[in-house]
């Protein structure tokens, strides 16, 4: 008869653990260059997505940012990406001989009654070697 509540409370607290809280989207200490980085998603007062990363450095870096910024759309099949900013493109993404730095792109979404996100590419590279994160912000709908 002891063995069913147990049985029981180990089901329970499987299923907790499985259940997924969301999170900020923030970094800490994510490599040898990286210290902080974080990316985040809004919707500005005309109603335009506004994706923000920041990336903090350890030390002066030769480039610092993001080589690329994703935003991406939720559909029935997962995270599909709707719209690419690159540093090619967008040369504010990236930026030399700094510790530290952050950029806001806009972007009027194709859907905009649908959930989002964005997705920087953050990177950082110095003498010694390049650092790089894939971070995703918390949806925005």
């Amino acid at each position: 008869m002891k063995k069913l509540p147990i049985r029981v409370l180990l089901i329970l607290l499987c299923g907790a653990m499985l259940c997924g809280i969301p999170a900020y989207a923030a970094e800490t200490r994510g490599s040898d260059r990286i210290d902080l980085s974080a990316s985040t998603i809004g919707k500005t007062s005309d109603g335009r997505l506004s994706a923000y990363f920041m990336v903090q450095a350890n030390d002066v870096m030769d480039v610092i940012g993001a080589t690329s910024v994703e935003i991406q759309r939720h559909n029935i099949f997962g995270w599909v990406t709707e719209y690419t900013f690159t540093s090619e493109d967008v040369p504010e993404l990236l930026a030399t001989n700094d510790s530290w730095h952050s950029a806001r792109l806009t972007y009027t979404q194709l859907f905009p009654n649908s959930t989002y996100r964005a997705v920087a590419n953050i990177y950082a590279k110095d003498a010694r070697g390049t650092s790089t994160q894939w971070l995703p912000s918390s949806p925005v709908t």
